[in-house]
């Protein structure tokens, strides 16, 4: 029997390949690319192949973005599931509120029929897409943003098998490649299935409703502990554990707090008072958010100002900016950090 057909992506890096991408993924997801980024030098590429049972593609390019929303799932239908597999780069992804962050050797599984947002600023990657009725009941049932790591034994196993399968299936025979992608899905249901996978889904949602909960009352300096709790209906001892591998509850909110006032006297014009930015995000006196502040960056609040205004602390911002990536706190942190070097 023959091998599989390979399906070559024919647009080179540019307009032309922009127009083809979003004209493609529009059957699926809206998509877009950053308001800042050229789609002359728009990049995607790639290969797939077609089993009787599943495609396979192999593919990657430059930042973009991908969103199934309730009102696209209606509108253009699919029935179908995708194991995906990061193999270089980062995608920062959103299944029903859980964001999570994926990283190399990562694999996750996304159901179609279940709204998803996705942005990259570049990556290259492996999808497995299939039908979802056809696939073990395990894979189908609440499995949506499950991730296996390259650091368990099972993610290192599927991403094994994944690379594999890439690497051989054009000697292999359809049959031969479509029995190799029926025992990856079969393995990967075990997996998905297994409590400590689902236990830190839920642990990771869990964290991210409490994180999103706590950063709108930050500027609150009675918020803590006890309203967390009365806000996410859980117990002292969940939170407590929840919290426990970021230093505590507290520490926590200490740290965003000063995350958040680090970026807006960065935005603030000089006559705005680093009193006032300190009572902005929660901090009772002035004294009391300088001495964190001065722990935390090895600064004071106003000599942030006199680095921002220096010429070399700008252009060592604008560095880290090009290359950096994450959360707008995390750059800024990064390019403090920097200029004071």
């Amino acid at each position: 029997m023959a091998a599989p057909q390979r399906i070559e992506w024919p647009f080179a890096p540019g307009a032309a390949c922009f127009a083809a991408w979003k004209d493609l993924l529009s059957l699926l997801v809206d998509c877009a690319v950053p308001d800042d980024a050229d789609p002359a030098l728009f990049d995607f590429h790639g290969r797939s192949w077609q089993l009787p049972g599943a495609f396979l593609h192999v593919n990657g390019g430059s930042a973009m973005a991908m969103s199934r929303t309730q009102k696209v799932i209606d509108e253009r239908p699919a029935p179908h599931m995708v194991l995906y597999m990061v193999v270089e780069g980062q995608v920062t992804t959103n299944y029903d509120g859980l964001i999570q962050e994926h990283v190399p050797g990562d694999i996750v599984i996304v159901d179609y029929s279940m709204p998803y947002e996705s942005k990259t600023p570049g990556y290259e990657g492996i999808t497995l897409t299939f039908d979802k009725a056809s696939v073990p009941v395990e894979l189908q049932n609440n499995t949506h943003g499950l991730v296996l790591t390259a650091n368990d034994a099972s993610g290192a196993m599927v991403g094994t098998q994944l690379k594999a399968l890439v690497e051989h299936i054009e000697g292999l025979s359809v049959l031969q490649s479509q029995v190799m992608v029926d025992n990856i899905l079969r393995f990967a249901a075990a997996a998905f299935a297994a409590p400590l996978t689902r236990e830190r889904r839920d642990k990771r949602f869990l964290f991210q409703r409490a994180s999103s909960a706590a950063r709108q009352k930050l500027s609150d300096p009675d918020f803590g502990p006890d309203e967390m709790v009365a806000i996410l209906g859980v117990s002292r001892s969940k939170l407590f554990r929840l919290f426990e591998p970021h230093g505590g509850v507290q520490r926590w909110m200490l740290a965003e707090r000063l995350k958040g006032s680090l970026q807006s006297i960065l935005r603030s014009t000089p006559d705005h008072k680093i009193a006032a930015i300190a009572r902005d995000h929660g901090f009772r006196s002035e004294a009391h958010f300088s001495r964190a502040f001065q722990k935390r960056y090895q600064v004071s609040p106003s000599s942030v100002r006199g680095i921002a205004n220096d010429s070399v602390g700008m252009a060592a911002y604008e560095t880290v900016l090009k290359q950096g990536s994450g959360n707008g706190a995390a750059i800024v942190e990064a390019w403090l950090a920097s200029a004071r070097a």
